[in-house]
C-alpha cells in the first residue's frame, strides 16, 4: 500500500526527502516560507523546473500573502492563490516524489494532508528539425524530437480536429516512462485500441528507453524476423496512419512513433507516394519491391543455378564463369557467404562513423575490397555483381527494420540454395509465404489485404489515382471504412 503523507509539515518534509535521497541529490532545491499564515516548504528539481515561472507562479503569491488568514479549506485556498492551472493534490509519498523528478514544483503545507504539485517543466530539448534517417523528397521537412508534448503538438497541427485523441499514460513499473496514445475517435477499431491498451497494462519491464524496445514488448510474435510495427519519425506519416484508423504511441524520450497494428505492405509504402503523381508513386514502389526480390534471392539463386543447375545459364556465361572459378581457390559457397559478410560489415562501420565520412567510407570501401579481391583471385568477378546489386536492393527498402529482416533472410536462402539448388529455394520460398500470412500485428493479418482477402483501395504495389481510393484500410473502424470527401 502506498505511503501517506502526514498533515504535520515536518513529518511530510521527512517523507519526501527520504524519498528522494535529498542529502544525496544536491539538485533538489529547498525553500522554507509561510503561506496564509502557516510554515510550508517548496521543493524543486534544478534543471527540470524553470526557476523563473517559480519564482512568479509559486513564490511571489505565497510570499505576499505569508500572513493572511484562510476562511476556508487549505486545499481550496492554496490553489486559489496560486495563478496556476496545472495544479494537482497528491497524498502519496511515490506520487508526489515522481511529480518532482518529473519537473513540477512540490508545495507541502502545516495542516494540508497531501502535496500540492505544480506544473512548471521548462527543461533543455531539441528544435524541431528534418528527419535524419527517413529523407524526404515531397513533404513537410518536420521530424519528432525528444519531447513527448512537442511530438503530440506537430501531430495536433497537421490533424486540427477535436476526435484526435491523445490518452496519457505510462509504461514501465520501476522508473515509469510518459506515454501518449493517440488516435483518431470514431475512425480507429476499438478491438485494436483495447488489444493495444490491454498489452500496456501487462508489460513487465522497469523502464521502457525507446519506443523499439516498446515494440517488442508489444507484438504478437515475439521471436519471428519481421517488424509487427511500424517506427516512423516524421509527423505526417505518424498523421497517415491515424487517418487510416491505426493506433500511434508516442513515447516521452524517444524521438520516434510506433503505429500498429500494420501489413507487411505498410513496410514498403512512403508518404511520398502521395507526394508523387501516381505513375512516379507506382514505379517507385515495384522498383522497392524488385530490390527487395534481389537481395532475398538473387545470391541465393546465383549459387543454386552455378553449383546444382549450369544448363540453364547460355554456354558463352556459363564458359566464363568455370574458366574464372577455375583460378580461384574458394568454393561458390564460401565466397558468397563472405562477400555477403564483408558488405554487411562495410554498411555497418559506415553507419557508426559521422557524417559524410560514413557514406564515402562505405562507397570507397566496397569499390576498392572488391577490386582488390577479385585481382587477387580470391572471389569470382560476377559474384562481385551479384552482392553489389543485393546489398543497393536492402538499401532501397524505406523501413530499415525490414531491411535487417531481408538481410538476415538473405544469409538464409543462401544456405539453401548452396545446399539444395532451386528446388529447396522454390520450398523455402513457400515456407516463408507461409509464415509471412500466418503473421498477425496486435491481431490484425500481417499479409492483409491479399491474404485474407478484405476491400481495399487500389493502392497496393501500384499506387492509382487519389480520385480512385475512396475507402480507408481494413485497419479502420468498419462504420468509418468510407472517406466522405475523398481521400485525404
Amino acid at each position: 500500500m502506498a505511503e501517506r503523507l502526514a498533515a504535520g509539515l515536518r513529518q511530510a518534509m521527512a517523507q519526501l526527502e527520504g524519498r528522494v535521497h535529498l542529502p544525496v541529490n544536491p539538485d533538489v532545491k529547498r525553500r522554507r516560507l509561510r503561506v496564509l499564515g502557516r510554515e510550508a516548504a517548496v521543493y524543486a528539481l534544478d534543471g527540470l523546473v524553470s526557476m523563473e515561472h517559480l519564482q512568479r507562479f509559486v513564490l511571489t503569491p505565497c510570499l505576499s500573502n505569508a500572513r493572511t488568514e484562510v476562511t476556508g479549506p487549505l486545499r481550496d485556498a492554496l490553489l486559489a492563490l496560486l495563478p496556476v492551472e496545472d495544479a494537482q493534490l497528491l497524498r502519496d509519498v511515490d506520487g508526489a516524489a515522481l511529480q518532482l523528478m518529473t519537473g513540477s514544483a512540490v508545495l507541502l503545507c502545516e495542516g494540508l494532508r497531501g502535496a500540492l504539485c505544480v506544473d512548471l517543466r521548462a527543461f533543455v530539448r531539441r528544435s524541431v528539425s528534418a528527419p535524419l534517417t527517413e529523407s524526404v523528397v515531397g513533404g513537410p521537412h518536420q521530424a519528432f524530437n525528444e519531447c513527448l508534448r512537442d511530438n503530440v503538438t506537430l501531430l495536433r497541427r497537421i490533424l486540427p480536429t477535436p476526435d484526435l485523441i491523445t490518452e496519457m499514460t505510462s509504461v514501465g513499473s520501476a522508473i515509469p516512462t510518459a506515454l501518449s496514445i493517440v488516435y483518431l475517435r470514431g475512425i480507429v477499431e476499438e478491438d485494436s485500441l483495447r488489444a493495444i491498451k490491454k498489452r500496456l497494462k501487462s508489460v513487465r519491464a522497469d523502464h521502457v528507453l525507446s519506443v523499439g524496445a516498446l515494440s517488442q514488448l508489444l507484438e504478437d510474435a515475439p521471436h519471428a524476423l519481421l517488424p509487427q510495427a511500424c517506427l516512423t519519425e516524421r509527423p505526417d506519416r505518424a498523421a497517415s496512419f491515424l487517418l487510416e484508423g491505426q493506433v500511434v504511441l508516442v513515447l516521452d524520450g524517444s524521438p520516434q512513433a510506433l503505429a500498429m497494428p500494420i501489413s507487411f505492405l505498410h513496410l514498403l509504402h512512403t508518404p511520398d507516394d502521395t507526394s508523387m503523381r501516381w505513375q512516379t508513386g507506382s514505379f517507385l514502389r515495384l522498383l522497392r519491391c524488385v530490390g527487395a526480390l534481389c537481395t532475398l534471392l538473387l545470391p541465393g539463386l546465383f549459387a543454386a543455378t552455378v553449383i546444382f543447375h549450369p544448363e540453364v545459364l547460355p554456354v558463352t556465361l556459363l564458359t566464363s564463369i568455370l574458366e574464372s572459378q577455375a583460378e580461384v581457390p574458394l568454393s561458390i559457397p564460401v565466397q558468397a557467404f563472405l562477400m555477403l559478410l564483408l558488405f554487411n560489415l562495410i554498411g555497418e562501420a559506415s553507419t557508426r562513423v559521422p557524417g559524410v565520412v560514413g557514406t564515402t567510407l562505405g562507397t570507397v570501401s566496397g569499390l576498392i575490397l572488391g577490386q582488390a579481391a577479385v585481382e587477387a583471385r580470391l572471389i569470382h568477378p560476377l559474384l562481385i555483381i551479384v552482392v553489389a546489386v543485393s546489398s543497393l536492393g536492402s538499401y532501397a527498402i524505406p523501413d530499415y527494420g525490414l531491411s535487417l529482416a531481408v538481410r538476415l533472410g538473405q544469409l538464409g536462402f543462401l544456405a539453401v540454395g548452396c545446399v539444395f539448388g532451386l528446388y529447396g529455394l522454390v520450398l523455402a520460398g513457400a515456407v516463408a509465404t507461409v509464415r509471412l500470412c500466418a503473421l498477425r500485428s496486435l491481431g490484425s493479418p500481417y499479409a492483409a489485404p491479399l491474404s485474407p482477402l478484405r476491400e481495399h483501395n487500389p493502392d497496393i504495389f501500384l499506387r492509382w489515382p487519389l480520385r480512385l481510393q475512396s475507402l480507408r484500410t481494413w485497419l479502420a473502424n468498419p462504420r468509418a471504412r468510407r472517406r466522405d470527401g475523398g481521400a485525404p
